[in-house]
């Protein structure tokens, strides 16, 4: 018993091997299994984290696009490639509550699709439980990224308003004499562009065709608060009252209604203004002056007395408004509570003085002319007619002489009258007939005083009453007589008719030596008998034959030559007519 004690003793406590009972005691391993399994899984989970983290869920769709498994940068460049020809389609859209029904085109307005941006964050390490999941069972169907200038959609959904909304009307602003009239305004319907870039920038993939967009109203230019403004601004003041303008010591009022009728309102890049014909005011300022005001008036060079060379009447000076300034005036004061403005009043010269007119040295006859009137007193009187009309007709150096303007349209209220002329090879009768004498009259003038020959055609037929060759017939509008004046000096034109004669006679200093030469008559034809089917024929006998004529001239001065100028003219016989 000692020794067994003794044995229990050396036994260190809690070291036995044996149980109370006598039994070994048994090894724990539980502990270590489990956490080989811990780690086990947790190798496998940080494993697919790794494997995953480069690679977008199975199964995910972009707008259609299969793009599961792949990496962001081959998901993105499928995206773009798939769906590019999509966003360029164009998208139908409609208004609500409206018939606008139409297309929106993406062209111009930089409509993309951003891969980039519609895969970014899709991959990546993850080690949230949420994502492994999503990796093993498949993802979802998401909407690409797109991007656009919303600017240019704007700009183009408001042309759309252009072609397809309901147009917008002004408001209106207008005079009833001095009573203000005005009309409001009337908004058109459009599409609502704001809304319609949000919805579309949104949807332009997503949402269902056609995209529903809103209406808006359409705003004019002009609306009833700009035309309020120019109301009470502009129209209002100038209509408030009578305005004076002082010229010198007499008043000329300008009622209300005469500045109403001056005024009108004009829209110009969205704004309205109103603007004065401040000419039309000037107009009644310079015709309420009366004998205040004495207009200058230019020199003249006249001839009174056909027995008496020309004269000069001297220039004189006069009082006139300054119109520009006067209008300036005006204008400063018509819309504001001064009533009361003075108009600009200067001593004006005239544009051609007494200087200008001695200058010219219009003071002898250089060429002159006297041809035969016939025994036809109703031709006589279209010769007294147009010589009244040439007659002190001033040519200054450089300027043109024209028979047909000078005698301005040969018509009945002109104080023309039909008389006898040669119309298709035929005796006739015509407005103005006879006015070829004056013709011949007018080029001779300025062919024998060396002027510069323009243009002059001599009569079809030979008349002994004109110089053979040197003559000249007119026929509105296409034959006229014209000639420059090359000299110098001015030249004036006088002519009228007397003692059985057309008279002509051309004034200014001689500068010219003027030779003409007309060769003998050559290649005669004689006349024969000729049908004429108009229904105004009259018969006549046959009269001299056909023949050609050359004229030559020789201008110079001061021993220089000048012009050296020469012509054929070819007269046809005076055939006998008979009625057809």
């Amino acid at each position: 018993m000692t020794s067994n004690e003794e044995g229990m003793r050396q036994t260190p406590e809690g070291a036995s091997s044996q149980s109370e009972a006598g039994e070994p005691k048994k090894r724990v391993l539980w502990p270590w299994i489990t956490g080989g399994a811990v780690a086990l899984v947790a190798g496998v989970y940080v494993g697919a984290a790794f494997y995953f983290a480069d690679r977008i869920p199975a199964n995910t769709t972009v707008s259609g696009v299969e793009v599961g498994g792949m990496t962001e940068a081959d998901a993105a460049a499928k995206i773009e490639a798939e769906l590019e020809g999509v966003v360029n389609e164009p998208v139908p859209v409609t208004v609500s509550g409206t018939d606008i029904s139409t297309e929106i085109d993406p062209a111009g307005s930089n409509v993309t699709v951003d891969g980039a941006a519609t895969v970014d964050g899709m991959t990546g390490l993850s080690f949230n439980p949420a994502d492994l999941w999503r990796h093993l069972s498949g993802g979802t169907d998401i909407d690409a990224v797109v991007s656009l200038d919303e600017e240019a959609l704007h700009d183009t959904v408001a042309s759309l308003n252009e072609q397809l909304g309901t147009e917008p009307v002004n408001a209106t602003i207008s005079f009833a004499g001095s009573t203000i009239q005005t009309t409001p305004q009337e908004n058109g319907v459009g599409i609502d562009a704001d809304h319609a870039v949000e919805v579309l920038s949104a949807g332009w993939l997503t949402e269902s065709r056609p995209i529903e967009l809103q209406p808006t109203d359409l705003e004019p230019e002009i609306t009833d608060s700009d035309i309020n403004q120019i109301r009470v601004e502009k129209a209002e003041p100038l209509v408030a009252g009578p305005l004076t303008v002082m010229v010198g010591e007499r008043e000329v009022v300008l009622e209300p209604t005469a500045l109403a009728e001056a005024a009108s309102f004009e829209e110009a890049d969205g704004s309205l203004t109103m603007t004065l014909d401040t000419d039309q005011l000037v107009d009644r300022v310079v015709d309420g002056a009366g004998d205040d005001l004495d207009a200058p008036k230019d020199a003249q060079i006249v001839i009174e007395d056909h027995a008496e060379g020309p004269i000069i009447k001297p220039s004189e000076n006069g009082m006139v408004i300054d119109r520009d300034q006067t209008a300036q005036n005006i204008e400063d004061v018509a819309t504001t509570e001064t009533r009361t403005v003075e108009a600009v009043v200067s001593e004006e010269e005239p544009e051609f003085t007494t200087a200008d007119a001695e200058e010219l040295r219009i003071n002898e006859v250089v060429s002159e002319i006297n041809t035969p009137l016939t025994n036809d007193a109703v031709r006589a009187e279209n010769l007294i007619v147009g010589t009244s009309k040439t007659n002190n007709q001033l040519i200054l150096p450089g300027e043109r002489f024209s028979l047909l303007e000078t005698l301005g349209p040969i018509t009945e209220e002109n104080g023309f009258v039909s008389s006898g002329v040669v119309m298709d090879g035929f005796n006739a009768t015509a407005l103005g007939g006879g006015l070829s004498q004056l013709a011949t009259n007018t080029f001779n003038l300025g062919y024998r005083g060396g002027m510069e020959d323009i243009a002059h055609q001599p009569h079809s037929k030979y008349f002994d009453r004109y110089p053979m060759g040197v003559e000249s017939t007119v026929w509105e509008p296409s034959v006229d007589v014209i000639w420059q004046n090359n000299s110098p000096y001015g030249v004036l034109i006088e002519t009228w008719v007397e003692d059985g004669e057309v008279k002509s006679r051309l004034w200014s200093t001689k500068h010219y030596e003027v030779d003409i030469q007309v060769s003998e008559p050559y290649n005669y034809v004689q006349p024969t008998t000729k049908v004429n089917n108009s229904p105004d024929c009259v018969p006549y006998g046959a009269g001299g034959p056909g023949f050609t004529v050359d004229v030559a001239r020789h201008v110079t001065a001061e021993g220089e030559d000048v012009y050296t100028d020469s012509y054929s003219w070819t007269y046809q016989p005076v055939d006998a007519a008979v009625c057809g």
